[in-house]
């Protein structure tokens, strides 16, 4: 299978289960570093090699973090065939089928099996796809960020998944790799062999919709206008 083959060469996977509140984005920076308390709540799992992801998501988006403390920054950021990949598979029917978003980044795309990448971001080719067929450009609502500020690579995403339809309360089952030194390193790392033999279970969180002024909030509003258009009349008169 082409997807298998190219998970071996470093496509990072992710398995997901869906249910219901408001936003999982909120407070979180796609900025390629982890601030304190930015991901309190979220679903974690240790890295193979060494580190740990962590997921949030709702409705809309799958939110991602890689603390990956194996990749040091004496490494670089091509490390013999490194790759930073991520997707999100299989609502309500497992991994396999035809219904997924993947995106991978990159210093060369031959670390994804050598397909035309989406374009480029933060300086890495970028390649994002849509049930295993790689886009002509990169969506404008996907976000990704890296960087070695603390001596091992971190990589966040957002990754849209408005095209998988799926639901608060759906299930997307999921299991992913970071590949440095020319290794997949599996989350989670009790992955064993077989595929998948293991994966991640992230609580995904309705998305939240804009806030709506309540009444009152118009209410005030209308009284602050109003008595700046009377301040403004008494001294036209006193002027007069």
């Amino acid at each position: 299978m082409n997807i298998l083959k190219s998970v071996f060469v470093g496509l990072g996977l992710a398995l997901v289960h869906l249910s219901a509140v408001q936003s999982a984005s909120a407070g979180l920076i796609v900025d390629g570093t982890i601030s304190s308390g930015e991901w309190t709540g979220a679903t974690t799992a240790a890295i193979q090699g060494g580190g740990t992801a962590y997921f949030k998501a709702d409705t809309n988006y799958v939110y991602a973090a890689f603390d990956v403390t194996g990749w040091t920054s004496a490494m670089g950021a091509a490390s013999q065939g490194n790759l930073l990949g991520f997707g999100v598979w299989g609502a309500n029917n497992g991994y396999g089928s035809s219904n997924g978003v993947e995106f991978q980044q990159s210093t060369t795309q031959q670390a994804w099996g050598g397909s035309a990448p989406s374009g480029t971001m933060n300086g890495l080719l970028s390649r994002y796809a849509i049930n295993t067929v790689g886009q002509g450009s990169i969506p404008a609502d996907l976000l990704a960020a890296d960087s070695f500020a603390t001596g091992h690579r971190v990589w966040e995403v957002q990754a849209p998944i408005s095209s998988m339809n799926v639901h608060a309360g759906d299930s997307i089952w999921a299991i992913g790799g970071i590949n440095y030194n020319g290794v997949v390193h599996w989350y989670p790392a009790t992955k064993t062999s077989g595929f998948p033999s293991t994966y991640v279970e992230i609580p995904v969180q309705a998305a939240a919709a804009a806030p709506v002024p309540e009444p009152g909030t118009f209410a005030l509003a209308a009284l602050g206008v109003a008595g700046i258009v009377m301040v403004a009349r008494r001294r036209k008169v006193r002027r007069a």
